[in-house]
């Protein structure tokens, strides 16, 4: 059993460890805008958490949300991810536990040193912009809620960042 001493030196140990890496990067980016305030609230303590981890970032495109994504969109979404190597959530991508997707995250940082995650609006990301990035991953074969997707993309890279240091959230 740890103790709240315990953890602290063991979150203390992560931080070090992770913030020696402070080269890696990666982002996370909505095609939209979560207007939710206790979605935004869950959303920061993952954020928080991640960055005890890695140089962890969030950023949301305003888009329309009557339409599927534009050619002036699909530009700023690139853009944002101009530098890192992209990763599109899409139901038709690769599947994942959450242990191999600790693996897969943990070999392509080493690599890459930043990934950028992208998740669409109501329409999705269209074909148009998933055909140019380097990877796509389903985090379901059901439809959800962008922001619920979120949710779930962030508590899953937090999970796979404790499965590789071995910390006892994930058991």
């Amino acid at each position: 059993m740890i103790t709240d001493k315990g953890a602290f030196l063991l979150d203390l140990f992560l931080v070090i460890i992770y913030k020696l890496s402070i080269f890696m990067k990666l982002t996370v980016v909505l095609a939209g805008k979560v207007r939710d305030t206790d979605y935004q609230r869950i959303l920061n303590d993952y954020a928080m958490r991640l960055n005890s981890f890695v140089n962890f970032e969030f950023k949301e495109l305003k888009v329309a949300e009557d339409h599927p994504l534009k050619d002036k969109e699909i530009a700023k979404l690139l853009e944002l991810g101009k530098d890192g190597y992209t990763i599109a959530m899409d139901v038709n991508g690769e599947s994942h536990t959450s242990e191999s997707f600790a693996n897969f995250l943990n070999e392509t940082l080493n690599i890459k040193k930043n990934l950028v995650f992208y998740i669409g609006g109501a329409f999705g990301l269209g074909k148009e912009f998933v055909c140019r990035c380097d990877k796509l991953i389903s985090l379901s074969r059901m439809t959800m809620a962008h922001k619920v997707a979120l949710l779930v993309l962030m508590e899953q890279i937090y999970r796979a960042f404790t499965i590789i240091s071995g910390h006892p959230y994930h058991k």
